[in-house]
């Protein structure tokens, strides 16, 4: 098995300095994030876009079996084995019109890219397929892009994920898999851990 956390740090120190201690009481060794404060290195396994908003951190054994990596503005990607792990963060402060046209080179590089998939992230969009009570345009965006790409969402439930008194509550952190690999997700979930951040974590595994 392998362990994945997804979660978004909001640009906060406390969160960040945290986020590694949560990995190793996890036992998680894939960590896909997004807003971080500060990037590690690549050697160190870490791997970002280029505005610095998402962001990859392999470590333990996976970390000596990755096979590639890249970047664009809004993703970064790395291939560990058979599986590129894909972290995205979309932007809610952007017109619709920008919105699509970041999706549109997120399917793009995607489409030039062999193998399975693991995409996650903020998406800052709305969904039935993840939990939300309605869909928006840019949930459907995104929902017609994994139709292309052959990706399932593998949100369970309707647990939020984003939650800030004053501000609301909602599921903007989507999991999405290619169909192929989905029956190996096992229990993905929505943690109750404190992150220092107003998201919570999602966790959930890889079976080999």
């Amino acid at each position: 098995m392998t362990g994945i956390l997804q979660g978004n740090l909001r640009r906060c120190e406390a969160a960040q300095l945290l986020i590694s201690q949560t990995a190793k009481e996890r036992n998680v060794d894939i960590l896909i994030l997004s807003e971080q404060l500060w990037d590690l290195r690549e050697q160190d396994g870490w791997f970002s876009n280029t505005l610095g908003t998402s962001a990859i951190w392999v470590k333990g054994k996976p970390a000596r079996r990755i096979q590639a990596s890249g970047r664009g503005e809004d993703y970064a990607w790395v291939r560990v084995d058979s599986v590129t792990y894909v972290s995205v963060y979309l932007t809610p402060n952007c017109t619709m019109a920008v919105y699509e046209e970041k999706v549109g080179k997120l399917e793009d590089a995607l489409t030039g890219l062999p193998g399975d998939f693991v995409v996650a992230g903020d998406m800052n969009a709305r969904a039935v397929e993840w939990g939300m009570t309605t869909t928006d345009k840019r949930g459907r965006l995104l929902l017609e892009m994994a139709a292309r790409l052959d990706l399932v969402v593998v949100n369970q439930g309707t647990t939020t994920t984003y939650r800030r008194p004053g501000f609301g509550y909602s599921i903007p952190d989507v999991t999405m898999t290619s169909d192929r690999i989905s029956s190996r997700i096992r229990g993905w979930r929505v943690t109750e851990d404190y992150t220092a951040s107003d998201h919570q974590h999602i966790v959930f595994e890889r079976a080999v």
